[in-house]
């Protein structure tokens, strides 16, 4: 599945961009995933290491080799900037299929094995001290912030599109990085790990409309062994009730959830697993 929609991307990309290599980035990046997902299976006890390379991999390829070199923006203003410009750019094809398509399949997958400022967040999330009372999803926040990126958008549309300047376009995409990056590190001190993606990303805030639909959720299993010690709500960056799940024996339903498997590492009662199902269960 992972090398399908890999290769899905890539064709879409070169189909915009009518250049090969497109094409044979993203094959790489698919195989190469689907290689580390089957190393996680393989060495259980190395899955975290396994998927933050994976991430890391992945994320430094699209971000050097698609948005530094090749000048596609991934964030979510380059939509809007391609909207008023009528063209279909690389975030808009990002985000059908890793943000509305994908989802249907595994949920928020791409935020945990793709993206690159989460990558950067993996990485400084252990070395910040977490708060004592971490900021919980709030969705007046995460929609307020979408409608002003896309306020944002409309307003330097009308000034210098980035869409049909790609030396404004190369402005933007390392000035928007360093931006979120800078959010959220600095307010992952006051409100917890991943505040960006929790709170803010508006890539999350769409896709989690769609992921509580998803094939591939993690899912209680034996739950009957659960003894109540909240580790698998600790051990979860995006502060997902876990263990009210398993308490319920019922899949993880939450928009919020980026399939890390931080819970399904915790837990020492082992009773928690990636696993698909009805996507309505």
């Amino acid at each position: 599945m992972v090398i399908i929609v890999f290769i899905v991307i890539g064709l879409c990309v070169f189909a915009y961009k009518e250049q090969a290599k497109y094409f044979f980035l993203f094959a790489v990046i698919g195989i190469g995933t689907a290689f580390g997902e089957w190393l996680t299976i393989l060495i259980p006890a190395k899955k975290q290491t396994i998927r933050r390379i994976i991430q890391a991999s992945v994320g430094g390829m699209l971000f050097i080799g698609l948005s530094l070199y090749g000048g596609v923006n991934f964030q979510f203003t380059q939509i809007v900037f391609g909207c008023f410009y009528g063209v279909v750019t690389g975030a808009l094809i990002q985000f059908i299929i890793a943000r509305i398509a994908l989802p249907f399949f595994i949920g928020n997958y791409f935020c945990s094995r793709a993206c690159w400022d989460g990558a950067i967040f993996e990485l400084v999330q252990d070395k910040i001290p977490k708060p004592k009372h971490p900021r919980k999803r709030n969705e007046v926040i995460a929609y307020s912030y979408l409608i002003g990126l896309i306020l944002i958008g409309t307003i330097v549309s009308s000034i210098n599109n980035p869409a049909i300047n790609e030396h404004a376009s190369r402005y933007w995409i390392v000035g928007e990085n360093l931006v979120l990056l800078t959010l959220g590190i600095g307010l992952s001190g006051f409100w917890g790990s991943r505040i960006y993606c929790r709170t803010f990303c508006p890539f999350i805030s769409v896709s989690g409309l769609f992921s509580k639909f998803s094939v591939f959720k993690i899912t209680p299993v034996n739950s009957i062994n659960c003894t109540a010690c909240g580790k698998c709500n600790n051990a979860c960056p995006m502060l997902v009730n876990i263990r009210e799940s398993v308490k319920n024996n019922k899949r993880i339903n939450s928009k919020s959830c980026i399939v890390c498997e931080h819970c399904v590492d915790a837990c020492p009662e082992k009773c928690l697993k990636l696993s698909p199902d009805l996507p309505w269960k």
